[in-house]
């Protein structure tokens, strides 16, 4: 059955607002962000609990400065049975290469990202995957990102009010990381939520430890921001993703293309790539009416660069953690 979409008021709008802005801001911060009440907030982050409004609160981690590049896997099956389907994804989810999973409509019928050292480690990961279910899978494009920005979703506040500047790379940039850092980094990926304290019972350690850490994170860059994930099957926007084919840019026009994104309201996350396309964007829209629309205006902005474009709809995401695992320890890099 069908999860029933939860239709949002203007309060909700400017909650969600706040958290996609900064998902670990605490509910004192939320309530000032949005003019509205703590326990109004509080009431509010309830009733998305409840409702299954957001999949998981999580942390943008820069791969690059971890040793890591992320590389996607496009995927469309071929006499893929329910259960064998649900096979795939439950082996995805246990995958401690995986840094996101989810289900589309279109060219495509998921898409897998591995995050990765070596060629020689993501040969390993996706050569696991096609042994396991390569008789399932009809077609597959392997894109590598080189680098991406996560933007706000401005259309609950009915404009960008912040322009968030959280970035990641592929080339390598790493930070050597000590044991506390990556299971606070492991913590923060499956919720970034969680508070100081509850962190700091997890590991055995004070709060002030816990607060002193992330902050060392987020001033070397290894953290990002924080940021929620819609739960697509109940959150009452249409997530849509679109893979551009371009002809070779001059800087300025990439740089042109990279800022439509960047204030677009609509607009949450856009890269570029290595592979069949050069550059996704991905969005979210109330109506199929108002997708239309806004691909056309994508189109007749950037109609000199644009080659080819194929459209994804998400409907459902099984992963979505930039620090799925604690890597094997790698000696390099400055120590925070």
């Amino acid at each position: 059955m069908d999860m029933v979409k939860f239709l949002f008021d203007t309060a909700d709008k400017k909650v969600l607002y706040a958290l996609d802005c900064n998902a670990r801001s605490p509910v004192s911060r939320i309530a000032k962000a949005a003019r509205l009440s703590r326990d109004v907030v509080s009431y509010r982050l309830k009733r998305f609990d409840e409702n299954k409004v957001i999949l998981k609160y999580h942390a943008i981690i820069d791969l690059a400065k971890l040793g890591f590049a992320a590389h996607k896997l496009f995927i469309r099956f071929q006499n893929m049975g329910e259960q064998r389907e649900q096979e795939f994804i439950a082996y995805v989810q246990k995958s401690p290469d995986v840094i996101y999973a989810a289900s589309y409509d279109g060219r495509f019928d998921i898409v897998v990202s591995f995050w990765a050292r070596t060629l020689e480690e993501l040969a390993k990961a996706s050569k696991e995957l096609e042994r396991r279910f390569g008789d399932r899978i009809a077609d597959h494009q392997m894109v590598s990102i080189i680098n991406g920005e996560y933007s706000t979703r401005g259309y609950l506040a009915g404009t960008k009010q912040q322009i968030r500047n959280s970035v990641f790379g592929s080339t390598p940039k790493p930070v050597a990381l000590d044991e506390l850092h990556t299971k606070i980094l492991l913590i923060l990926g499956q919720d970034a939520r969680i508070s100081a304290v509850e962190i700091a019972n997890k590991l055995r350690c004070s709060a002030d430890v816990v607060c002193q850490r992330i902050r060392k994170l987020e001033h070397a860059g290894v953290i990002q921001g924080y940021n929620l994930v819609p739960n697509e099957e109940s959150y009452p926007y249409i997530h849509y993703k679109l893979l551009l084919s371009l002809h070779t840019m001059s800087r300025p026009e990439e740089k042109k293309l990279e800022e439509y994104c960047r204030l677009h309201q609509n607009i949450w996350y856009f890269c570029s790539t290595l592979g069949q396309w050069q550059f996704e964007i991905d969005l979210d829209v109330a109506s199929s009416e108002e997708f239309r629309r806004l691909l056309r205006n994508i189109k007749l902005e950037f109609s000199t660069i644009i080659r080819d474009c194929s459209v994804l709809t998400v409907f459902k995401t099984h992963v979505y953690n930039f620090f799925p695992s604690i890597p094997l320890p790698k000696s390099h890099g400055e120590w925070l």
